[in-house]
């Protein structure tokens, strides 16, 4: 098993005021992460991954470094909920880890 950390969509609720003083709920979507274990033999190809459309630039705002790395996994299988999973990490560092075992 892989433990690595999962970038997926978060659903943020922000209060803002109107200039008459009322408040009012705005969602917007921010990425974060969460940790989740991947079993090595589902892997299938792993390859560096950018955010490059605005909207994703945006999503990624304040939620990591400006110099994180990412790395898209593509799985193997009917049992996974979608068959690429983004990461963080780097690529190098993922070539080092599966080609240890």
């Amino acid at each position: 098993m892989l433990k690595v950390s999962e970038v997926y969509e978060k659903q943020i609720r922000e209060f803002k005021e109107k200039p008459d003083g009322t408040e009012y709920v705005n969602f917007s979507n921010r990425f974060d992460s969460r940790d989740m274990l991947i079993n090595k033999e589902y892997i299938v190809s792993v390859q560096p991954h950018e955010f490059t459309s605005s909207a994703d630039v945006s999503k990624l705002e304040g939620c990591f470094p400006d110099d994180t790395k990412f790395s898209l996994f593509i799985m193997d299988g009917n049992s996974f909920r979608k068959s690429e999973i983004v990461v963080v990490g780097s690529f190098d560092k993922f070539c080092r880890l599966l080609q240890e075992s």
